[in-house]
């Protein structure tokens, strides 16, 4: 019985596991993998293990939705055709519109490599330089890293004896990326005195855990973070750069509470409590709309790791595994300037690699830009909304299946050696432009080498931003209802391919809204019942599900669905190229 070691590919901890069986088959013969383990080898990330999501694999990479063969205009085509009428179609637009009326976003079912190779493509094959990482969740995590430096913060005196752990989790990590907790409970149960703090509007898989609970108010998370470094510096020798000094030091702490909803004792206790501990673990875990602000929290959260004496880590837990990696190989691309043309509806012509769309982001700017008359080429694992309406659908191989090398976080730089073949029929996406390129009569060579983006000196523009992030707290804490994501450990990231297991469909096959107590009371509303919740960007019919693990005027919906995600209006800041993605106001009606 053959045994392949990989990585899992569903999230950005890439857990380490292990296929058992033959090569690969949907059915179970003497040539299919028959079992999934996590690594409990030597040195294994997380201890080895794996979550509900990473244990399907095996059903991941031979399930039978699997595209095996092309498409053109609905019909099943062969690989050869459709290159051809791709190259056809790109040749004719690049010579009546011109190369800049092309574009190509990608999401992160590539490589390293499989990136570089793309921007290789749009600039020596189309003569443009419009290629996009499409990334909504994780675009503004990265910009806020890069953008400010935090590398010269001095922690607050000398690291503390003992053992006493404390783990920072801002968000719901133990749903968004379940082996987290693999790390962080022993610490908590570990030595006295240690604990959890968890800063996020709901109690949700994490804060159920947590010692200490900053219940903030939705899109509060920030602020809180704001609270816990300026406890810090009033009590340590530590420092910060003068950028950030400024902002806090100008902060009132009833401003403070009033934004993040949050009191000062609590606040001051937890950053005590931190500074206090011989070993601190941080972790950031965003989600479609779940930070007011993804940029200032990361940067926030960051800050008051450095100063800890006793920090151990900080990790940013990105939705996709390989974002970070796909963002570096772009940099310095007309990022912004693609998503501003494909939001107008200026494209000619969309080439999507490895992005299911219209499930990351179906607002109806892209809903439009799907629809209209322009030739769009995809590559896809599955059949879905953004196949259908495309011209030509690739299929494609995953992640998984792919030699080349992945970012899954900060200053980690994992091998991939394709130990996994891709179904019969399937092409990886480094293939599929090496293909095209060729009938367009250009031969690529290797793709360059990429390198981490280098992080900026000037923190000059968090003072911006904060103003701009009060804003939006200032109107939410004045809506009736506000909406939430919420995130449910059997789905994964956009929903896209967890939708399609087994187990989803009998855990989670519909999104639900969940409903505090008290506002399911007012309402008149039940368990099972229907309610219409309406945004600026349209309604949605959803399940009622009451729970105690939200209070007030606050709901939560599972994000891993189109039908929720729509509701998230198409918010775009043209000057940095993000889709502006918080929690928003709506209206909840029986």
């Amino acid at each position: 019985m053959r045994e392949i070691k990989g990585n899992c590919s569903f999230c950005s901890l890439a857990c380490p596991l292990v296929f058992r069986g033959g090569g690969r088959s949907p059915m179970f013969g003497s040539e299919s993998l028959l079992t999934l383990d996590w690594d409990t080898g030597e040195g294994s990330k997380y201890g080895g293990s794996l979550c509900a999501r990473g244990s399907a694999a095996v059903e991941f990479v031979s399930h039978p939705d699997r595209m095996n063969y092309p498409w053109i205009l609905g019909e099943r085509s062969v690989m050869h055709a459709a290159v051809s009428e791709t190259a056809k179609n790109l040749i004719a637009i690049k010579e009546e519109f011109g190369s800049d009326k092309i574009g190509l976003l990608i999401g992160d079912n590539l490589t390293v490599e499989e990136a570089s190779l793309a921007r290789m493509f749009a600039k020596e094959v189309l003569g443009t330089e419009n290629v996009a990482l499409f990334a909504p969740d994780d675009m503004p995590i990265f910009r806020g890293y890069t953008g400010c430096d935090l590398s010269s913060v001095k922690a607050s005196g000398a690291k503390p004896e003992g053992d006493r752990e404390v783990a920072l989790i801002v968000g719901d990590s133990f749903a968004d990326h379940p082996c987290t907790a693999k790390l962080v409970l022993p610490g908590k149960y570990g030595t006295r005195g240690s604990e959890i703090i968890v800063i996020s509007p709901e109690r949700g898989n994490t804060a159920w855990f947590a010692n200490r609970h900053l219940r903030c108010a939705p899109g509060g998370d920030t602020a809180v973070l704001a609270g816990l470094l300026k406890a810090q510096l009033e009590k340590g020798a530590g420092s910060v750069p003068a950028e950030f000094q400024k902002l806090v030091e100008g902060l009132s702490w009833n401003e403070i509470e009033n934004l993040s909803g949050v009191g000062k004792d609590q606040m001051v206790l937890a950053a005590e409590s931190m500074l206090g501990a011989a070993k601190v673990r941080t972790y950031v875990s965003n989600i479609y709309g779940r930070f007011g602000n993804p940029a200032l929290s990361v940067l926030f959260a960051e800050a008051v790791a450095r100063l800890c004496p006793g920090l151990e880590t900080f990790t940013p837990q990105f939705v996709q595994q390989n974002t970070w990696g796909v963002y570096a190989a772009l940099a310095g691309t007309n990022s912004s300037d693609v998503i501003e043309k494909l939001s107008k509806g200026e494209l000619k012509a969309l080439i999507i690699l490895g992005l299911d769309i219209f499930s990351a982001s179906p607002a109806a700017p892209v809903e439009k830009a799907l629809r209209e008359k322009k030739f769009t080429v995809t590559t896809q694992l599955f059949w879905n909304q953004t196949a259908s309406r495309a011209n030509v659908v690739i299929p494609a191989a995953a992640l998984v299946e792919k030699k080349g090398t992945v970012w899954p976080e900060f200053g980690e730089d994992l091998k991939r050696d394709g130990l996994l073949e891709s179904p019969g029929g399937t092409i990886s996406d480094a293939g599929f432009l090496k293909l095209l390129s060729k009938e367009m009569g250009t031969e690529l060579g290797e793709p360059p080498a990429v390198t981490e983006p280098a992080r900026s000196g000037s923190c000059d523009w968090v003072v911006l931003e904060w103003s701009s992030y009060a804003g939006l707290l200032k109107e939410l804490n004045l809506a009736d209802t506000v909406l939430i994501p919420w995130s449910d450990p059997v789905h994964v990231g956009d929903g896209s391919l967890s939708r399609k297991f087994h187990w989803s469909h009998m855990s989670r096959p519909e999104p639900v809204l969940m409903v505090s107590n008290e506002l399911a009371d007012s309402l008149g509303l039940d368990d099972g019942d229907t309610a219409t919740v309406t945004s600026s960007a349209g309604e949605a019919a959803l399940q009622i599900q009451k729970t105690d693990k939200l209070s007030g005027k606050v709901v939560g919906a599972t994000i891993h669905f189109p039908k929720v995600r729509k509701l998230f209006p198409w918010k775009l800041d043209e000057k940095t190229g993000e889709i502006c993605l918080a929690p928003i106001s709506v209206k909840v009606t029986r």
